[in-house]
């Protein structure tokens, strides 16, 4: 991304389409006319007051959510905005605003001949249809993604489009339309675009562990066994870790030192077979995936793991450990686990 650019991308879902939107330069047709404006929700407090005396007791506090506001000028005037050609059906995985050069350009001599008015009107369109988000708002827990490139860096919201106001004016006959939109976040953190994976294995001498879409392969000098990892966390305010443990193994057991928490699942997971842990806050999900199905097994956290918004990572070093009961019938085989994260900041 270049700087000044923002993106909005969400997935496809149930026929309907996602989105991957890049606007806020003037070479999209879709400008911001003044920095996006930022604002955070009030902190949910949790203050009481002292019977009988003055003053109040602090309780505990709880940070909401940031919304995003943009002031965006739809401008037609001299060329198309929106350069999807020919019209999808918008099914089968397509994601509006998502286009290669080639289509872009068969969008664009196509509509030359358009008044500039349709095209301010083809773009005002196009950007409604992703901030309606009908893929995400069938069902809950679905999210979209904000990004902002500004200084050489991008980071990213996590929540949904809401608000959308178009100002019709005179100004729409010449091919320009101001509209106002609103991105509500999940939470107030700002996370690194680039996610950052941890691993750790316990495998038979000469063999390297494999990760989705690569299997485990002779690799000779590669280290059999690595059952700890330190790694660190580089934003400023804790961020949430994805857990995903592959077997074979039973009760597997991850624990964060020095001090943080230790997370353990009580069932056996089949060679082939992983459980992700999500504790996300717009996930907060335990997943055991076979196969092509995934089914819930959040009951199989024992007693002693945190619940899952206590699963959070804060800023700093960390050492990961795993420990495991063998359920292979193989004499070396054993899981392989990663974890991933993205760094959290206060800001972009």
């Amino acid at each position: 991304m270049k700087n000044g650019e923002w993106y909005l991308g969400y997935y496809a879902y149930d026929n309907l389409p996602g989105a991957a939107l890049t606007f806020g330069r003037e070479a999209s047709g879709m400008y911001c006319l003044k920095k996006p404006d930022t604002t955070f929700g009030e902190a949910d407090v949790g203050d009481a007051p002292m019977p009988g005396e003055d003053g109040i007791r602090l309780g505990r506090d709880y940070q909401r959510t940031a919304t995003v506001t943009f002031e965006i000028g739809v401008d037609g005037v001299d060329r198309a905005i929106d350069r999807h050609y020919p019209m999808r059906p918008w099914g089968q995985g397509a994601r509006v605003g998502e286009w290669d050069d080639i289509e872009a350009f068969r969008a664009i001599v196509a509509k030359r001949d358009e008044s500039p008015e349709l095209r301010s009107a083809d773009g005002v369109d196009l950007m409604r249809q992703v901030w309606r988000a009908d893929a995400l708002r069938k069902k809950a827990s679905r999210v979209a993604w904000l990004l902002h490139a500004t200084g050489g860096r991008t980071r990213r919201l996590y929540g949904r489009p809401r608000k959308f106001a178009v100002s019709d004016s005179q100004l729409s006959q010449q091919g320009y339309t101001p509209v106002v939109a609103d991105f509500l976040a999940v939470d107030d953190r700002f996370y690194d675009d680039v996610e950052q994976t941890a691993e750790m294995w316990d495998y038979a001498p000469g063999n390297r562990p494999g990760r989705p879409g690569r299997p485990t392969l002779p690799g000779w000098g590669s280290a059999p066994s690595k059952k700890t990892v330190t790694f660190q966390q580089r934003g400023k305010v804790p961020t949430f870790p994805v857990i995903t443990i592959h077997g074979p193994c039973k009760n597997p057991k991850v624990t964060l030192t020095p001090g943080l928490w230790a997370v353990q699942l009580s069932m056996p997971i089949a060679q082939d077979e992983y459980v992700t842990i999500d504790p996300r806050p717009w996930m907060r999900t335990v997943l055991h995936t076979a196969g092509s199905s995934s089914k819930s097994v959040a009951d199989k956290l024992t007693r002693a793991s945190p619940r899952l918004a206590e699963m959070y990572l804060p800023p700093g070093y960390w050492t990961a450990a795993l420990a495991y009961t063998s359920a292979s019938t193989g004499r070396f085989d054993g899981p392989r686990v990663e974890i991933k994260w993205r760094n959290a900041f206060a800001w972009w």
